[in-house]
């Protein structure tokens, strides 16, 4: 191996032997190919398949990796699990660098699967000879251009296809094929502003766990946000001490959702990856000493981080106190938020008096502005209404003058969209608006005008949410990671 990281080798290998290439375009060994072709990897790529002639996508099929005559940095293994020791032996004789093995049926089999753990073991000289991510993953994706320019291209291993897709800062380390097949094309469509670096598949574990992964985006500068499924820990103390270490780097935040906490999770867990059971004591004593986020679900995993995503992004600072404010287009929204506010340990500040007094000229005289950063809008609008004033200008002052307020971290704000209220919103000012304060919108109202404003919102870097208290918990996250950073 050379100097750099073990992981490199992974994700920038120079060249790919993919074992188990196929001309069906319905099996995997085919589209592991097309994902590399399509999406421009740089390197060489050579199909292997003893039971293949001629050609796909224009690369002739080699019967054995011994026929490639190259040097081969990695091996993609697409075949049955019972002829993968052979075919390794045959790529140590090689000197192939690494080896990526996406067939399953070992440990989660039970005791066949755990005979082959052992064969291989004893032919790689415990990875001492060739090292390997798998088994029993969906393979690897580096993305490194925009699907939005000429640069579009990386590496994708895994045989989901993919072909549109946004470079960010998001890295992906899963024990679940599914996050970085069918979800991560989910991920993808339904976010499209949605960037991800990386979504890494790492399977049983046998060599490379999450350690490794860890190790190596933590040092990546392109990556600020690193989400994670793990059914069990390879390193407890390894692990916690590399989550610590990510509190000391600026913009740099892990979040965690863990499978397999239930006695019902743990027996399914030990038949999909074959993880052993931990208790809850033990992993509740790990998140606790590691200091990071914890998901409850993928919903939540993947909207936290999004949120990290973009608010790093945008170069704003993680909220310390919790004091936000709330504009809402209704009084019941507004009692609900401020349940909710204090549910998730956030609260509505007094305002500084030059707010007060912006907002108190732009309210009403029967129904003044409260103290507190709690506004319900309704009555300005019906007050600029009557007296024929812009509804729009009314908005951007209120918006100016809370963002302005030295006392507020944040602002909530309830956009009701539809085609009768089009005029009540300067997006483009809300959106160019100098500040640092962190935006966060509530989206409501027709599902078209919804799906335009929050394109526009989440192109500049402002998180929009589907419901209330998903907003306000996403805010509470935010001020949770700055105050366990500070403490580091």
């Amino acid at each position: 191996m050379s100097d750099n990281h073990v992981v490199d080798i992974f994700l920038n290998p120079k060249s790919v032997a993919v074992i188990g290439a196929s001309k069906n375009p319905m099996k995997g060994g085919y589209r592991i190919i097309n994902n590399l072709i399509v999406n421009n990897y740089k390197g060489k790529i050579f199909p292997v398949n003893p039971n293949s002639d001629g050609e796909v996508f224009n690369l002739k099929f080699k019967k054995s990796i011994l026929e490639i005559e190259e040097e081969v940095d990695l091996a993609i293994f697409y075949v049955a699990n019972r002829i993968i020791p052979e075919i390794l032996r045959d790529c140590i004789n090689k000197r192939v660098k690494a080896a990526l093995i996406e067939t399953s049926g070992f440990e989660e089999v039970g005791e066949k699967g755990l005979k082959l753990r052992d064969e291989i073991l004893k032919i790689t000289d415990s990875f001492s000879k060739i090292r390997i991510v798998g088994p029993n993953c969906m393979g690897l994706t580096k993305i490194d251009g925009d699907s939005d320019s000429e640069e579009r291209g990386g590496f994708f291993s895994g045989f989901g296809v993919f072909n549109k897709y946004r470079r960010g800062n998001i890295a992906i380390i899963t024990q679940s094929g599914m996050l970085n097949g069918g979800y991560l094309m989910n991920l993808m469509r339904n976010y499209p502003d949605l960037g991800i670096r990386y979504s890494c598949s790492i399977g049983n574990k046998m060599d490379l766990s999450e350690i490794e992964f860890l190790e190596y985006f933590l040092d990546d500068p392109t990556v600020n946000v690193i989400a994670l499924y793990l059914e069990s820990f390879k390193d407890p103390r390894k692990f916690i001490e590399l989550c610590k270490k990510t509190k000391k780097i600026p913009n740099k935040t892990i979040i965690l959702l863990k499978g397999g906490i239930t006695p019902l999770g743990q027996k399914a867990s030990l038949s999909h990856t074959g993880s052993l059971a931990e208790s809850n004591q033990l992993i509740n004593a790990i998140i606790k000493q590691s200091g990071i986020i914890q998901a409850e679900n993928l919903h939540d995993l993947f909207q936290y981080t999004r949120t990290f995503s973009m608010i790093y992004k945008s170069g704003k600072k993680l909220p310390t106190y919790g004091k936000v404010s709330m504009m809402a287009g209704s009084g019941g929204a507004g009692t609900i938020s401020a349940d909710l506010t204090m549910k998730y340990g956030l609260t509505f500040p007094i305002m500084g008096e030059k707010t007060y007094q912006v907002l108190k000229d732009l309210y009403p005289e029967w129904m003044p502005p409260n103290r507190f950063a709690l506004l319900d809008l309704w009555p300005t609008f019906e007050k600029a209404m009557m007296n024929n004033i812009s509804q729009k200008d009314v908005m951007t002052k209120i918006w100016k003058a809370v963002l302005d307020d030295p006392k507020i971290e944040g602002v909530f704000n309830m956009m009701f969209v539809s085609k009768r209220f089009s005029n009540r919103y300067d997006v483009e000012e809300m959106t160019q608006y100098k500040t640092d304060k962190i935006i966060f919108m509530w989206m409501v109202g027709d599902i078209h005008g919804v799906q335009r404003m929050t394109k526009l919102f989440n192109k500049n870097n402002i998180p929009t949410f589907p419901s209330l208290e998903e907003m306000i918990k996403n805010f509470s996250i935010l001020v949770q990671e700055s105050k366990s950073k500070s403490k580091k």
